[in-house]
């Protein structure tokens, strides 16, 4: 298989921090970059590290002429403070980012949403949410692949005491997400980084949504594979 190159967009977070590891370990990657907004303290002989300011992010066309984009950006409320804030981080930076990639002609598309995504939800973040994923499939991609984690599990930067507590009482819980609740139950960033990784690599055609359960039925599947070789 040809190597690949990526661009990863939001490498400071969860899911996106776990993502860069995992392509840098890869075999299958020959090139990674990173837009950030402050250079991150690790070298790499693959990293490509792109100090960007994302409100004028039509100047670093040239750095997605690359195989796939994975976009993991992603706010709370609490950070953007204000619903506009919040809307130019979640949407707007994310659909130009996506417009560049059709531009540039990228194979794969990948984007971090979240569970309950609905351009008419009732609830503004998956409102957001939703209008994105809405936006993207509008756009001519080869490969657009979405992912709606639900509670996401990992070692953050900082300390989020209302996660923390939502993460504590749905393992104390977990019983009770079984049939369609299963997509509700909380999934390890690393599952979600890996299910992106896999689905980069599956260079499959069309557009694809996927929910907790698919995502670790992907990783599981993949994981058999390595297992048999």
């Amino acid at each position: 298989m040809r190597q690949r190159t990526a661009l990863v967009i939001g490498a400071s977070g969860l899911v996106g921090g776990e993502l860069l590891q995992r392509l840098l370990r890869s075999e299958h990657y020959e090139r990674v970059t990173v837009f950030v907004r402050r250079p991150m303290a690790f070298k790499h002989e693959k990293l490509q590290q792109v100090v960007v300011d994302f409100n004028h992010i039509e100047q670093y066309e040239e750095y997605f002429h690359v195989d796939d984009v994975f976009s993991c950006l992603g706010t709370t409320m609490k950070k953007a403070k204000t619903r506009q804030q919040f809307i130019k981080v979640d949407y707007e930076y994310t659909l130009r980012a996506a417009k560049l990639a059709e531009k540039c002609h990228v194979k794969t598309f990948l984007f971090v949403s979240a569970i309950g995504a609905h351009p008419h939800s009732m609830f503004f973040y998956n409102r957001v949410k939703g209008e994105t994923e809405e936006a993207l499939q509008r756009l001519t991609i080869r490969s657009l692949h979405i992912f709606r984690p639900s509670l996401l599990m990992g070692e953050r930067q900082e300390f989020r005491l209302g996660e923390k507590t939502a993460e504590w009482l749905c393992h104390g819980f977990s019983f009770a997400f079984v049939g369609k609740w299963e997509k509700y139950k909380p999934i390890a960033a690393k599952q979600v980084a890996e299910a992106m990784y896999y689905a980069a690599l599956s260079e499959k055609q069309g557009v694809y949504i996927y929910e907790c359960s698919e995502m670790k039925e992907q990783c599981g599947q993949q994981r058999g594979l390595s297992h048999q070789q």
